[in-house]
């Protein structure tokens, strides 16, 4: 069927420490997670999933 949801990885336990990452943003700005924590006194990361 098409409607069906595709399969998902399970993900991050809760209160497990983030995998290190570092990637452009949307502007082409590098985002890298040790230099965030260094500059910052926590980070949020926000995962959305996008289907259009």
């Amino acid at each position: 069927m098409a409607d069906e949801e595709p399969t998902r990885p399970k993900g991050l336990s809760v209160g497990s420490d983030a995998p290190v990452f570092d990637i452009d943003d949307i502007d082409g700005n590098n985002i890298n997670l040790i230099h965030l924590l260094k500059a910052h006194k926590g980070v949020l990361i926000d995962f959305f999933r996008g289907n259009w």
